[in-house]
């Protein structure tokens, strides 16, 4: 029988502490070791407890949950998910302790609330619990090397290149990330030289957060970023940012290649990476240049599938780099990525392709 993953809840209130233990533990998948009340009493029971994974509230009394997040990460790393209330000030927040290190977020108001979403808000907060459990905090695997190579199967190596590292056609460039993706975008566009063509972006994110996100990705780049709207031209040097709980697409009007920003189709996670890089693939062609990133399900795939058979270019970041290596992990094992790259070399491979430097 599969052990459960142990889990520590910290939030200041004891209606949240006593509710999110019951969600978690009606999962029959884990078991809820201990909460605390405040980020100082997390510290010491993470020290004593060593649970699998901690979910961390931001606004608490003594120790918030940003002060206690980088003690955590510098003392005793443990992977933590944020449930914390995801308002637009909120969001600046979250973004904040992503970078820190923690794994991943979820709104606590959906979790906890009594409307029918909160459901698939529980269902959500259980997988990122479980898929938090196996994942690597900047890329460090936190377990020790043994228990890894017990529960983790053995992975070929890295496959070769498909196609030889040189300048391409490109049109556009699309790239989807999901768990771990917001910092690992601001890495790459950081990095990121003017392309000279549009960029599109889908990363799952809640609709109060892309717009703040949006900001974060011009500030450090080179390339300005905003919140994508219907119906607007793409043009070069432009990136382009699907906002949270819309589908964005690609199309061509007459000359005009045109992005467009839709409620439908319905999918389990808005926007999608499935749907954009299909409509890349219907649009551009073999002049698409399409990057999946870390993230943890399967979303990407099979959009993916579509560029390939319509000949444009596929980069997947590599697992040892991935936060949660589950969206690249069927571009590369099937073979259908033409490059596999960590995520320090994924800006200098898309200026090659793109730029031929």
């Amino acid at each position: 029988m599969e052990e459960k993953v142990r889990v520590l809840v910290v939030d200041d209130s004891l209606i949240s502490r006593k509710y999110l233990t019951r969600i978690l533990e009606e999962s029959g998948k884990i078991e809820v070791i201990d909460t605390a009340k405040d980020g100082q009493e997390a510290i010491d029971k993470i020290k004593s407890l060593k649970p699998d994974v901690v979910t961390l509230d931001i606004e608490m009394p003594k120790l918030n949950g940003l002060e206690a997040l980088k003690i955590i990460m510098k003392e005793c790393p443990t992977p933590v998910v944020m449930v914390s209330s995801l308002t637009k000030d909120g969001a600046e927040e979250t973004l904040q302790a992503l970078r820190y290190g923690a794994v991943d977020y979820i709104s606590k108001n959906e979790v906890l609330s009594f409307k029918t979403a909160a459901k698939e808000a529980r269902q959500l907060l259980v997988e990122k619990i479980l898929s938090a459990k196996n994942s690597r905090i900047r890329g460090r695997i936190l377990r020790p090397r043994a228990q890894a190579e017990r529960e983790e199967p053995k992975e070929e190596a890295a496959p070769k290149p498909k196609r030889k590292l040189q300048k391409a056609d490109i049109k556009v460039v699309a790239i989807a990330a999901s768990t771990g993706g917001p910092v690992a975008l601001e890495k790459v566009f950081s990095e990121l030289p003017l392309l000279n063509v549009p960029i599109l972006i889908v990363q799952h994110m809640p609709k109060t957060f892309t717009g703040v996100f949006a900001n974060s990705l011009s500030k450090v780049s080179r390339i300005k970023v905003k919140e994508a709207e219907d119906g607007e031209d793409m043009r070069a040097n432009q990136g382009y940012l699907a906002p949270g709980g819309m589908q964005m697409t690609a199309s061509k009007s007459g000359s005009r290649y045109v992005v467009r920003v839709s409620s439908e189709p319905k999918t389990i996670y808005t926007p999608n990476a499935d749907v954009m890089f299909k409509s890349v693939a219907e649009t551009f062609g073999d002049k698409a240049l399409c990057v999946i990133m870390t993230g943890m399900g399967d979303d990407g795939f099979r959009g993916l599938q579509e560029v390939s058979k319509a000949g444009g270019i596929i980069i997947a970041q590599d697992k040892d780099s991935c936060v949660v290596w589950g969206m690249p992990r069927k571009p590369t094992q099937t073979g259908l990525a033409d490059f596999v790259v960590p995520l320090d070399k994924i800006a200098s491979t898309i200026s090659k392709i793109v730029l031929g430097r």
